[in-house]
């Protein structure tokens, strides 16, 4: 007995992906899709970009979740605002590509925080202490990675930098 056919196939057109509806045989309208990047060593490819490792591309959507503005070279604008001691502290910069990815690693590090929350529900004794350790280095290594970075482009917001 055969497996009951679907109402569409996929097929591979010049590089391009094509659904067509089986009931008309027509190209089914708006549903084309690129092809994804071919990998060495991965059958069909890798969402990745080529050259940039996990690490970076999850730096980079973290650093598009942080940061609000962008000029119009692609540099970010930093206009963070927070309180210290019941005084208002201001971080006020543009990024050039290399900032970027230092602040984007940076947030990577700051979000290995949850983790050490579920080892201290499911953890005890030692594996706790690790675990701690573990979880709590790349945060702290974020937190001063951002606070050296400030230190670094604080102030500068000069449209010709």
């Amino acid at each position: 007995m055969d497996a009951p056919k679907g109402r569409y196939k996929v097929i591979e057109k010049d590089g391009r992906l094509i659904v067509i509806d089986n009931a008309t045989g027509d190209v089914a309208s708006g549903t084309t899709l690129p092809p994804r990047p071919a990998t060495p060593g991965k059958p069909g490819g890798s969402p990745i970009a080529p050259g940039k490792s996990q690490l970076d591309s999850f730096a980079d959507a973290l650093l598009r979740l942080a940061v609000r503005e962008w000029d119009d070279q692609g540099r970010a604008v930093i206009h963070w605002s927070w309180k210290q001691n019941g005084q208002e502290q201001r971080w006020d910069a543009w990024l050039d590509e290399a900032e970027q990815k230092r602040l984007g690693r940076a947030l990577v590090g700051i979000a290995a925080a949850p983790l050490f929350v579920l080892l201290f529900m499911f953890a005890s004794g030692l594996v706790l202490f690790i675990g701690m350790a573990l979880t709590m280095a790349p945060v702290l290594w974020g937190i001063r990675a951002i606070m050296r970075l400030q230190s670094d482009t604080d102030g500068r917001l000069d449209p010709t930098y």
